[in-house]
């Protein structure tokens, strides 16, 4: 498997691992922003744990922390899309779309390999603003979780901002299990 399917398959993985309708209810219990907000929270505490050890956390420590931003950016992008459009099942081409315009990948009319080669390195780059800074013991930690937290918030931000009105979601039918189209037209929120 090159690279290339790697990365396709590991995105996927981790969409496939998503609870949405954990992620439904939460959005529904606290709202977006809250919601938003405790995805931070939980990027920043590994950000945090892989600085504060300085450079002998951060060598187990990044791997872990790279994965659960994904994850929390996930849960995120998956918040925004239920907030917005009333739908949290999709499909992975769908979802990646979203998370492409997110951070400002042109997107086509299909996600390609390197289209979500061009995500991911998006994602990398604002990840990597942190990982020297955790090489110095503690101080890695303040460094480590405030730069995760800033990343899940401005991703919050820009996934808000996405314009969502012309998407239309497949599994919204199926998921409404119904042919009613007004459902399809867009929200003002």
């Amino acid at each position: 498997m090159d690279k290339e399917a790697l990365l396709v398959d590991s995105f996927k993985k981790v969409f496939e691992s998503m609870n949405n309708e954990g992620i439904k209810e939460s959005v529904d219990k606290n709202g977006i922003d809250q919601f938003i907000s405790n995805c931070a929270l939980l990027a920043a505490t590994t950000g945090a744990a892989s600085g504060f050890g300085g450079f002998t956390t951060m060598v187990i420590g990044v791997p872990a922390d790279v994965i659960n931003n994904v994850i929390q950016q996930f849960r995120v992008t998956l918040g925004v899309i239920y907030y917005k459009k009333g739908v949290y099942k999709v499909s992975f081409s769908e979802f990646m779309t979203i998370v492409g315009l997110s951070v400002g990948v042109e997107i086509g009319a299909s996600i390609t390999k390197s289209v979500m080669i061009s995500i991911a390195n998006k994602i990398l780059i604002r990840l990597s603003a942190s990982t020297a800074g955790k090489a110095i013991p503690f101080l890695g930690a303040a460094i480590g979780g405030s730069v995760n937290y800033g990343f899940i918030k401005a991703i919050g931000s820009a996934v808000k901002k996405v314009d969502m009105s012309d998407i239309v979601f497949k599994a919204y039918l199926e998921q409404n299990d119904s042919n009613d189209v007004t459902g399809l037209l867009p929200e003002l929120k």
